[in-house]
Formats: C-alpha cells, structure tokens, sequence
C-alpha cells in the first residue's frame, strides 16, 4: 500500500475573526493517519463539527473510517487528532496518491427535540415532538446503543411530532440514543442523549402469575400426610346409635 498525503484545509465557519485553525502534524502509522490540529475560538461554549474528505471520490463523501476529535459536537482546543484508517476504508490493497481535506463549521442543530425521557418501554407508545427544519426534510430515527445500530424508524415527515413504539426485539438496558439524519442531506444529523430501554411489565410482574399456578398445583397434588387424606365415611349402624 502506497499513498501521497496531501492535507488541503478548507474551513467553513459563521465568523471567520473568532476562531482560529491550523494543521501542527501529519503522521503514517502503520496503515493509519494521524492528522493533529489546533482549533481556537474566543467563544468557549460553542462546538463544532469536523469532517475529513478524500480525493478518492473527489471530496463528496466524508470518510467514514475515522476516530477521534473528529465528528459532531467537537470542542475548540490544541493538539487535536483525527484517526484514520486507511486499510479499514480502502483495503489492504490500495495504492496511489490520496488528498485529504479537513471541514469544519460551527455546529447547529437542524432540528431539536423538545425534551427526551429517560427510559422507554417496548410496545408502548412514545410520543416524541421537536422543532426546527423544514418542510423538505425527511427523517430517519436511528436506535443506537453505544456505537452500534439496533434498529430504524426511517421516512418520517418533519412535522414536529412522532408516535414512537420500540419493538419488543430490543433488549433491556441502557446507554441507548437516537441519530435523527436528514435522508436527503447526511450532513444534517442530530443525536440525542441516551436513555433506558425497559420491558413493558416488570419482571416480577411475569413472574408472579406463574408462581401462583405452582402453587395451586402443588395444593391440588395427592400428599402423604395423613392429616390430608379423604377419611372413610362413618358406618350406618353407628349413625343410628
């Protein structure tokens, strides 16, 4: 594998005398690229999203294969580092030369939720309501837990409300959170803050009905106590004395 890496910087932000962005080094570790930067802005609380782009399908798509400070929601600082995979992204077998470019700008949620639960139950309705974004958005809602996809509630209108179910295959437990992406604009992506996942009834509540049937069955069971048995019914002639 043989690559030349160029690193373009383009730099997209709604003031350009506030903040303040340079690459400090480039470096090739054993199949990976480490690009470290330096993002400095006057305004503390605002983030960012960064992006790294290749010339490999002319700067359209941004690389998926990367770690790092890299992403939405990135705080400004020094001695940032993205990862990047190459191997991971292109396979063992890549060669040729390779431009990289670096995007950013101030990150503005297209969309934001008015309030998220802390827990939801499988099969049971959640109605989820936010605003912002137009009328051309179409919404897909991504069940996430950590980093892996469990499942999609896709095409739903932006029309600020959505009855959510979630299937009764998702498991209990926590660390869950939605992607909310535009369909038609993979830039504009919304996540949100992580939630329970719990059964529709507690446990006790499934374990409860099947107690109880254990226990009429050992009540209505023939026992040995001698206490229990069924006595002979008295003799005639002892009822007539």
């Amino acid at each position: 594998m043989k690559q030349l890496l160029i690193i373009v910087f383009a730099f997209i932000a709604g003031s350009s005398f506030a903040q303040e962005f340079n690459i400090s080094k480039v470096e090739l570790d054993a199949g990976k690229v480490n690009v470290y930067y330096n993002l400095l802005d006057t305004i503390k609380s605002r983030v960012y999203t960064i992006s790294l782009y290749s010339s490999a399908d002319n700067f359209i798509s941004p690389l998926s294969k990367i770690t790092g400070d890299a992403g939405l929601e990135i705080k400004p600082g020094g001695n940032r580092r993205i990862t990047w995979n190459i191997v991971e992204e292109f396979g063992r077998d890549f060669e040729g030369d390779v431009a990289l470019e670096v995007r950013g700008r101030i990150y503005v949620p297209f969309i934001r939720l008015d309030g998220l639960q802390k827990s939801f139950k499988r099969g049971v309705a959640h109605e989820l309501t936010w605003t912002g974004g137009t009328q051309q958005n179409i919404l897909n809602f991504d069940l996430y837990k950590g980093d892996h996809k469990i499942t999609s509630f896709p095409n739903i209108a932006n029309v600020g409300h959505y009855t959510m179910v979630l299937p009764r295959s998702v498991k209990s437990g926590k660390d869950y959170r939605f992607r909310i992406v535009d369909s038609r604009n993979k830039d504009q992506v919304v996540y949100t803050g992580q939630f329970h996942v719990k059964p529709k009834f507690p446990l006790f509540l499934k374990i409860a009905p099947v107690a109880l049937v254990g226990a009429a069955i050992y009540l209505l069971a023939p026992g040995s106590d001698k206490d229990r048995s069924i006595k002979e019914p008295p003799l005639a002639d002892n009822i007539l004395e």
